[in-house]
Parts: structure tokens; sequence; C-alpha cells
């Protein structure tokens, strides 16, 4: 079968250095073109840390490269909460994400974005959970902005953990939105090639319950500060069933 676009993700900004090299530099040489998507974590606008998007630092380095971001909300350890939990963490992360590129920035790319909630399978995913941080999520980005603009919620899970496709299925059917999934399942070679899509390996037990966009299939190459690999899934349109919804940071990354 065939293979997508190339993405990459990374828990240290794009600008940091690797072995003398920097990490969309790096990502460019491995895949052999440039990462049509890059993942950084977004969890309210006090975080703090290396791992959080940093848009002053990275914004510009991405724009010029023609990288667009793919926001991760990152709080792991709560996803198994309750619809409570995942309302308030859906406010910091609609907070996070509007304010590193601005209302008015964001209306000139478009008026739908992606987020992708971290789910790692400790602890799996809970249907209150997601149920709460999705409807908040759309309800505080459009109410934030007037109506202009609404972020959608997607789902980063790894296909065996039977758990938390359960719980999102159980979700949906009770009325929650997803607008796709980013699955993790690394090859033991991931590092050294670019697969084949293979929708045996990525689809999780049952089927998922919303498109599956994207394939991650190496993880901490070139090790700890490295970069993740993905792909895009060659059977959508990836410009238009993912691409569009992700931001392309302006020329100038600003304070």
């Amino acid at each position: 079968m065939a293979s997508g676009l190339p993405g990459a993700d990374s828990a240290a900004p794009v600008t940091s250095q690797l072995g003398g090299q920097g990490l969309i530099d790096l990502a460019r040489s491995h895949f052999r073109a440039v990462p049509a998507f890059w993942g950084r974590y977004f969890s309210s606008p006090t975080s703090k840390g290396s791992v959080e998007y940093h848009h002053a630092l990275e914004g510009a380095a991405l724009n010029a490269s023609g990288i667009r971001v793919l926001p991760v909300a990152r709080q792991t350890l709560r996803v198994n909460g309750t619809s409570e939990d995942g309302a308030a963490d859906a406010a910091g992360n609609a907070a996070d994400f509007l304010a590193s590129f601005g209302v008015d920035y964001l209306v000139t790319q478009g008026n739908v974005f992606y987020i992708f909630l971290d789910v790692e399978g400790q602890p799996s995913l809970s249907a209150d959970y997601y149920t709460g941080w999705a409807q908040a999520l759309a309800a505080a980005s459009s109410t934030a902005t007037g109506g202009r603009l609404t972020l959608r919620p997607c789902i980063y899970a790894e296909p065996k953990d039977a758990a938390t496709w359960v719980a999102l299925r159980q979700a949906m059917a009770d009325g929650a939105d997803c607008g796709g999934a980013w699955v993790a399942r690394y090859l033991n070679d991931g590092c050294t090639r670019f697969p084949d899509w293979n929708d045996a390996f990525v689809t999780p037990a049952g089927g998922a319950p919303c498109p599956i966009l994207i394939w991650q299939y190496a993880g901490n190459c070139y090790g700890n500060g490295g970069i993740d690999c993905s792909q895009t899934n060659p059977a959508l349109d990836a410009n238009d069933e993912l691409l569009r919804f992700l931001v392309l940071p302006p020329e100038s990354s600003g304070a």
C-alpha cells in the first residue's frame, strides 16, 4: 500500500539542537522531505517548560519551512477523570492555543482547527472525561472568539489501548464529537525507514469510531530530545482532511 506525507513531533522546541543539527533540519534529512506538520504540546497559557509550544521561539522557523503546527492537548494523567475535569482542561487548552497564534491571525487561515487529546494508556481515557473535554473545547473557543472560530476535538492514542477506544465510542454515542485519530504503534525499525501504510496494524480492534488521520510509527529517533515520526493516511486527502485544520504560524512570531 502507499505511504502518506511525513510528519514529526517533539517534546522540545523545533529550534533545539541535537548533535549540532536543528530538529527541522534533522527531520528534513531523515524523511528526505519537509514534514507536513509538527506536533507540539498545548496545556494552558501559564504552563511552562520546553515541552510546551513556544510561539515566539518556534513560529518563524516553522513558517520558513512551511510546516503546520499540530496541537496536542497535554494533561495525560487526568484523562480518566470526570466530565468536569475534561471541561476544565479544555478551557486551558483553548486559551493556550488562541493566545499562541492570536484570533485575528487564525481566522485568516480558517474557522475550524483540530486539537488532539494526548492519551498514553496510563491511564486510559474515560468516556466522561472525553465528553466534557470535547464539548468544552468547542464551546470555549467559540465563546472566546465571538463565534469566529471553533476548536474541534481529536484524539491521539495507541490502537492496542482497548479501554480508550471503548470510552471514545461511548462518548461519541452520547453525542461527543471526534474529528479524527492519530494512532501510535511503533515499528521495530521505524527510525530507519519510511513504511507503507498498514491498515491492519494501525486500526484498533472493532475499528476506530472516527477517521484515522495519522500513524505515528517511530518514537525518540536520534535519542532523547529527538523526533517522533508519523505519516498521514494515504487513503485520505491530506490537505482537505487534515492540513487545512492545522496552523501555519505567521512569518513573525512576535513576543
